[in-house]
C-alpha cells in the first residue's frame, strides 16, 4: 500500500492519537534520560568520595589554608587542639543500628585561635529520661585527632529555630544543649567562635563514645530502575499504538 492511500484512510482522530502518543513518548523518553543522567551523576560523586579518602591525610597547616573545606570535602585531616567542652551540644535523634541516641559535637581550638567542629562519635538515648545523659569522657590538654572532612550534620526537621536568631538571647541559645540541628555559621555567632569548618572524628571508639559511622549506600541504582521503567513506558506506548491503529485495522 502506498504512503499516500495508507494517509489517506487515517481520520483526525487518528492523527490526534499519534500526535498525542508520540508527546508522550517523548515525554517519557526525556524522563529516562534524566534518570540516567542521575545515575551517572551519582557514580561520579561516589568515584570523587573515594579518589578524596584514599589520599594521605591532610596536615593542620594545609586545612586551615585552604580557602574553604569544601575543597578537600572526604579527605583525611590530622588535628591539634584542646577541647572546648563547655560548648558541646548533642544532636537528638540520631539513631544509630535502630538505638536511639545523640551525635556529641564538641568544638575543636586549634592552635591560631580558629576553631573546628568536631562530630566527636555517639551516645545511647535515656530509655525513660531524654536529658540523661550516659557519661563520657573529655580529654584535658592539646590532643591529636584524625578526623575526616564533612559538609556538616544532615538536617533534621524542626519545629523551633535552634540558630541565635530563633531565641531572646544569646544566653538562651548556648543553654540549649541538646537540639535538633546545628548549623556552624549560627554556632559561631552563638558561642563566639572562629569556626572554620566541620570535621568527623574517626577511629576506634573510645572516651565512652562510638564511632561507627554509617557509609552512605549508594542510590545510583534507584535511578537506574527509574531509568529502566520510563524507557519501557515509552516501548509499551509505541507498541500499543503499532497494534491498535495500525496492525488491528488492517487485520
Amino acid at each position: 500500500m502506498h504512503l499516500k492511500q495508507f494517509l489517506s484512510q487515517w481520520s483526525l482522530k487518528k492523527i490526534i492519537v499519534l500526535v498525542v502518543t508520540l508527546e508522550c513518548i517523548a515525554l517519557t523518553s526525556s524522563l529516562g534520560l534524566w534518570q540516567w543522567s542521575r545515575a551517572q551523576q551519582k557514580w561520579a560523586l561516589e568515584e570523587s568520595i573515594e579518589q578524596m579518602r584514599v589520599l594521605p591525610a591532610l596536615s593542620q597547616e594545609a586545612f586551615l589554608a585552604l580557602a574553604s573545606p569544601q575543597l578537600a570535602l572526604h579527605r583525611t585531616v590530622i588535628l591539634r587542639g584542646t577541647w572546648l567542652a563547655e560548648d558541646t551540644v548533642f544532636l537528638d535523634n540520631r539513631p544509630l543500628n535502630s538505638q536511639a541516641g545523640f551525635w556529641v559535637m564538641t568544638p575543636l581550638k586549634l592552635s591560631d585561635q580558629r576553631s573546628v567542629l568536631v562530630q566527636r562519635g555517639w551516645i545511647p538515648r535515656h530509655s525513660a529520661v531524654r536529658t540523661q545523659l550516659p557519661p563520657f569522657e573529655t580529654p584535658l590538654g592539646e590532643q591529636e585527632i584524625l578526623a575526616r572532612i564533612s559538609e556538616g550534620p544532615s538536617k533534621m526537621f524542626e519545629l523551633g529555630a535552634s540558630a541565635p536568631e530563633g531565641f531572646k538571647s544569646l544566653e538562651a541559645a548556648r543553654s540549649l544543649t541538646i537540639r535538633q540541628n546545628i548549623e556552624i555559621a549560627a554556632f559561631a555567632k552563638e558561642r563566639g567562635l572562629a569556626l572554620v569548618g566541620h570535621v568527623i572524628q574517626i577511629g576506634s571508639d573510645s572516651e565512652g563514645l562510638r564511632r561507627e559511622w554509617p557509609v552512605p549506600a549508594s542510590t545510583a541504582y534507584k535511578n537506574v530502575g527509574y531509568t529502566v521503567q520510563w524507557f519501557a513506558m515509552s516501548l509499551l506506548l509505541l507498541a500499543l499504538f503499532c497494534w491498535y491503529q495500525i496492525i488491528k485495522p488492517q487485520a
